[in-house]
C-alpha cells in the first residue's frame, strides 16, 4: 500500500502519483510492471458504510480508466476484492476473489492511457459450466436448482496448475467448479476446464471441458 508522492513497481520504474483521490490507496501488488497503471482500493472504514468503487487507473498523469464491478468497492484483503495479473504493460486480467475462488474474470486492453477493449472471459467460461450443470445435474436432481456453479480454487500443490497464466498472446486457464463446496450432504456435481484464451481474437481455444462425477457425499 502506497500513499506517497512516488511509487516503485519493484522493477526500477518510478511514477509520480499526484491526484489519487482521498480515501483510496494503491494496490502495490496490482501495479503494471512499469508502475504506470494500478488498481485503487478504498481504505477500510466503518464496516456498515458502502465504500466507493474499486478503480483501474493511470497514475501518470492520474486518470480513471474504468470502474471495477457494479457494487461498492472492497478494501485490500477483503472478500470479493479485485485482483489482477499483468501481461506486459497494456494487458491485464482482473477478477474478483470470491469466498471459494475467482469469478468475473475479464481482460482489459489499454492503449494511449485508455481502455481499448474488454474481453469477457468469464461469460464464455461460465456458460460451459452452467450448461453442463443444467443438463447433467438438474435433469437428475431438479429440486437442487437453488444451488449453482461455484468456482473453487484448488490452492497450491505439486500437481496443481495456476488458474490463469499468460504465455505471449495466450492466457492459459485451469478452472474447477462444484455446486456446494461446503461438504454438505447433498447431490454433488463437479466439472473442470483446461483451455486457452486467445488475446488477439478474444475467443476460447483448445477447450478441454471435463464433466466430473455426480454423487452423494458421505455424512462426515
Amino acid at each position: 500500500m502506497l500513499r506517497a508522492e512516488e511509487v516503485s513497481s519493484g522493477k526500477g520504474a518510478v511514477q509520480s502519483i499526484a491526484g489519487i483521490p482521498e480515501g483510496y490507496e494503491i494496490g502495490e501488488k496490482r501495479l503494471s510492471p512499469n508502475g504506470r497503471f494500478a488498481i485503487l482500493y478504498p481504505i477500510r472504514g466503518d464496516d456498515t458504510a458502502e465504500l466507493p468503487p474499486n478503480l483501474l487507473v493511470c497514475l501518470k498523469r492520474y486518470s480513471v480508466l474504468t470502474r471495477i464491478g457494479t457494487e461498492g468497492g472492497r478494501w485490500q484483503g477483503a472478500r470479493d476484492q479485485p485482483l489482477a495479473k499483468w501481461n506486459g504493460n497494456s494487458i491485464v486480467a482482473i477478477w474478483i476473489a470470491a469466498r471459494w475462488g475467482m469469478k468475473d474474470l475479464a481482460v482489459y486492453e489499454i492503449e494511449a492511457d485508455e481502455i481499448k477493449r474488454i474481453q469477457p472471459v468469464w461469460r464464455r467460461v461460465w456458460l460451459l459450466f452452467d450448461q453442463d450443470f443444467r443438463e447433467r445435474f438438474l435433469s437428475k436432481y431438479p429440486d437442487e436448482k437453488g444451488s449453482g456453479v461455484i468456482f473453487v480454487s484448488k490452492g497450491e500443490g505439486p500437481d496443481s496448475k495456476p488458474e490463469l497464466e499468460f504465455k505471449g498472446h495466450k492466457m492459459l486457464l485451469s478452472l474447477f467448479a462444484e455446486n456446494k463446496p461446503d461438504l454438505s450432504v447433498t447431490p454433488h456435481w463437479t466439472a473442470s476446464l483446461h483451455a486457452v484464451w486467445n488475446l488477439d481474437t478474444a475467443e476460447l481455444e483448445h477447450v478441454d471441458f471435463r464433466p466430473g462425477p455426480i454423487e452423494l457425499r458421505p455424512n462426515y
